[in-house]
């Protein structure tokens, strides 16, 4: 079969780089004897002409689209195109959205044929052996993993599957997204070397914060590959593709002490020319001196940490099990003992947070010893706790469930004055020599520094987003 791993086309692309969810499902297609294309619409700068222009003159077999929430819209578009220019194309949605609201999301997308909820590398390398005809023989769709499908008027979704042992998972097919021929644009904006690849080496959290659904996707269970196998990737990356930055997206990457020790000690003990950072953030209660100095003598440059909130009350509320107190102690530990710079997370519009506590949220921000801090608007993501509150809403604008956008209809406070809350935030915290300093040494290339203005236009202008 001929087929295509596909990156929606957005309004706006916070993110430019090597899609580990795709390149795995590659490397399974490919495997299995079949074609695959990974088609990165950021990175290719793909328009909707150019897109029906693909569907028209490359029939696939199937297209697998990895949807977000905001980019419900744009994928539901995608698939009108497919099934208007190539009927008999399967289209499949995966992704974080998928796997929150599976019959939502299929209920919302008529066009679309199946979906995989969770980690799909088990469901895709079954789906992928059946012929056309199978797609309406129900008892073999019953035995696919993760898959979301319609029986009749009805949306089905299978129970999942994980993989316990991540190293049976093989590498990302990186021939088919070379970190290179990427902008620089990585997750977290700024780099020290290039090029850049992004690596995920453990899955899963088992935290109960309400504002995240990532454990809709990889589970509540963490599990890690192992150190070795890791190290494999970061070689042939490093060897063969010239990376000499890793970007490790975990969501608890230190949460098991003993395989962070490890992993240091064997990259130290080889002496490559390479460093890490920990763009997604990771827990501050999981840090002491002894790890961040081994860190970052392993190459750790840079860390983001999620704080949240500067009140002890919400923080309650987000079930963050985290305190002011401790948020202070392990920031100033990291300066302290290192010179990592910083990245603060932090969260506005918590559902029952008072404009007083916003206000101590800023204040926090600016009295801790960070480096870079993020104000996002608090979103109910499909399977967060928070999507249990928001999700009777008769109306939702999806494409307002991104970082710097407000969810309608969700707020106590009017928008209006979180988004003032947002801009004083920012023009508080950045607005101090230290920060516009440490801001100016990290900037290495044009590129950078326009994504950094960019991002700030996003919070700063009155308008929907510009780009």
């Amino acid at each position: 079969m001929k087929i295509l791993l596909l990156k929606p086309i957005s309004d706006i692309y916070y993110v430019i780089q090597p899609n580990l969810g795709l390149g795995y499902l590659a490397t399974i297609i490919l495997e299995n004897g079949h074609q695959v294309f990974i088609m990165d619409s950021g990175k290719e700068n793909l328009t909707w002409d150019k897109f029906t222009k693909q569907i028209q003159q490359e029939k696939y077999d199937i297209i697998g689209i990895q949807m977000f929430t905001h980019e419900i819209s744009s994928v539901k578009k995608h698939a009108e195109i497919i099934k208007k220019y190539s009927p008999d194309t399967a289209v499949i949605i995966g992704g974080a959205h998928m796997s929150g609201d599976p019959r939502g999301a299929m209920n919302l997308l008529e066009d679309v044929d199946f979906g995989f909820a969770g980690e799909a590398e088990i469901g895709i390398g079954k789906f992928i052996k059946l012929d056309k005809k199978d797609y309406s023989n129900y008892e073999l769709l019953k035995e696919i993993p993760g898959l979301v499908w319609r029986q009749d008027s009805e949306i089905i979704v299978n129970p999942r599957a994980q993989i316990n042992e991540l190293d049976m998972i093989k590498f990302p097919a990186w021939h088919l997204m070379p970190p290179s021929s990427y902008p620089v644009a990585p997750h977290g904006s700024f780099c020290k070397k290039m090029p850049v690849a992004p690596i995920i080496a453990t899955r899963g959290c088992p935290f109960q914060c309400t504002f995240c659904a990532g454990k809709t996707v990889t589970g509540s269970i963490i599990r890690s590959r192992s150190v070795e196998n890791v190290i494999d990737e970061i070689l042939l990356l490093h060897k063969k593709y010239n990376v000499k930055e890793f970007h490790i997206e975990d969501d608890n990457f230190t949460l098991k002490r003993d395989f962070v020790v490890k992993f240091c000690k064997k990259i130290i003990g080889l002496g490559l020319d390479i460093v890490f950072a920990l763009p997604n953030g990771i827990r501050l209660d999981t840090l002491d001196e002894d790890l961040l100095k081994l860190m970052e003598r392993a190459g750790f440059y840079s860390v983001a940490v999620g704080i949240e909130s500067g009140s002890n009350r919400v923080l309650k509320l987000m079930q963050k099990n985290l305190s002011k107190e401790t948020i202070k102690e392990k920031t100033d530990l990291i300066k302290k003992c290192t010179e990592m710079t910083v990245t603060g997370f932090f969260m506005i519009g918590y559902p029952g947070e008072t404009e007083s506590e916003i206000l101590e949220t800023i204040d926090f921000a600016k009295s801790l010893n960070i480096d870079k801090a993020s104000f996002m608007f608090v979103m109910p993501l499909p399977g967060s706790k928070l999507w249990d509150m928001y999700k009777g809403q008769k109306e939702i604008k999806w494409e307002n469930f991104f970082y710097y956008r407000a969810v309608e209809g969700f707020f106590n406070i009017p928008i209006q004055r979180l988004k003032k809350f947002q801009r004083k935030a920012v023009r508080e915290f950045y607005l101090r020599p230290r920060i516009i300093k440490t801001l100016l040494k990290e900037i290495k290339t044009y590129n950078q520094l326009k994504i950094l203005i960019k991002r700030f236009l996003n919070i700063f202008s009155p308008a929907k987003m510009l780009f």
